[in-house]
């Protein structure tokens, strides 16, 4: 969510322990418990290992992917799970506060955060406390309560943010560092290597582990159909701040943009490109452009639709016509498109949200400073 929200959707999650796949390798299956809005985006267009390395499995619905926290209260909090952010906070909502426990500890340390796209505002102030997702334990993990909120979605719980810590200097007073939930696993030893991997997948799968899963310290090779190939991250400011790249854009074979720098959000659905990108490509596909700035096809044209490519590095990862749609029904007359114009207040080029981790696995590296980038099984699949 680069410190962004724009969403039609959300799930929550409970997490369980199940057996490893191996000695060393530890994981934490989180099944799902839905919130049904798939109709909402509809209807808005219709109106007009030694050390164990972690792998927690996430669930979706329609947009949110979502982790379940417990801090040492006991207290229980559906998160956000956000690449695009990378404070950690809790206590959204009035039913479901941060309850003080044996680990909590406040700081004098206040936040403040805009979050663009959804003009969501924060103001938190930052405790120190255990953290729990399944069997992972961060002790002590830094976690804003809030003090002032607006805007933020109703029936979640905060955000974890899973973004560089760099990104956290820009929203403290002093500009210090708030250490993420990688840096402390991997500075607690809990997992080997400061990474993260990423793997979601389509909307209307259904499968045993849901809508995905995080794999902490190491990269899950079972969910993999390719190698996984490794890019430096941006320095390109603005987007040198976050889970940035430097990429290319093209549709079928005609170029749409040229070299441009832009972040891997999960905490945001579409994907977001720039003004004269956005122009070319609802030209070549002769979309039109409903009242709530979804651009819409109909079946004739989704027959012809082509593949929309990102290029990065030296290898081009293809966004299948089933993959530039939102999920549908077989009844819907307008099929909607997952591309937009991107809000460059932030000065961000583009964005890739969940639906490009739907179809591809990617991989971040603290250490490195690297992104990694494979296909999975729905790469190509024709599921949506």
């Amino acid at each position: 969510m680069y410190l962004t929200m724009y969403h039609f959707g959300f799930i929550f999650l409970a997490l369980h322990i199940v057996n490893a796949s191996s000695a060393d390798l530890y994981v934490a299956n989180i099944p799902m418990s839905r919130v049904q809005d798939a109709n909402r985006a509809k209807t808005l267009v219709n109106n007009r290992l030694e050390k164990r390395d972690g792998t927690l499995y996430v669930q979706k619905q329609d947009v949110y992917y979502m982790a379940n926290v417990v801090t040492s209260s006991g207290s229980a909090f559906n998160l956000i799970v956000d690449t695009g952010s990378s404070y950690t906070w809790v206590g959204a909502r009035d039913i479901n506060p941060y309850l003080q426990g044996d680990g909590s500890m406040e700081t004098s340390q206040t936040i403040r955060v805009t979050y663009a796209d959804a003009h969501v505002k924060l103001t938190a102030r930052t405790w120190r406390d255990r953290l729990t997702l399944d069997g992972l334990t961060v002790t002590p993990q830094g976690i804003g309560i809030p003090t002032e909120l607006q805007g933020f979605p109703d029936g979640i719980d905060g955000i974890l943010g899973l973004g560089p810590t760099r990104f956290t200097a820009g929203i403290t007073p002093d500009h210090s560092e708030i250490p993420t939930v990688v840096d402390n696993l991997y500075s607690q030893g809990t997992i080997t290597h400061p990474v993260l991997g990423v793997y979601l997948v389509p909307e209307n799968v259904r499968n045993v582990g849901g809508g995905g899963l995080l794999s902490f310290g190491s990269v899950d090779a079972t969910v993999l159909t390719s190698d996984v190939k490794y890019i430096p991250a941006t320095q390109t400011p603005p987007a040198s701040l976050y889970w940035g790249v430097d990429a290319s854009l093209m549709y079928d074979d005609m170029s749409i943009s040229g070299p441009i720098s832009g972040v891997l959000d999960t905490g945001t659905l579409r994907i977001s490109l720039p003004d004269d990108a956005f122009e070319a490509y609802q030209l070549a596909t002769g979309a039109d452009v409903a009242p709530n700035t979804w651009l819409t096809i109909t079946q004739d044209q989704y027959n012809n639709l082509r593949a929309l490519s990102i290029l990065i590095g030296d290898q081009s990862y293809d966004l299948s016509p089933n993959a530039q749609i939102y999920p549908r029904s077989s009844t819907d007359e307008q099929i909607l498109l997952v591309v937009k114009s991107i809000d460059r207040d932030a000065g961000i080029d583009f964005k890739l949200g969940s639906t490009f981790f739907q179809r591809y696995y990617v991989v971040f590296n603290s250490s490195s400073s690297e992104i990694g980038f494979a296909s999975h099984q729905y790469t190509y699949s024709m599921t949506n």
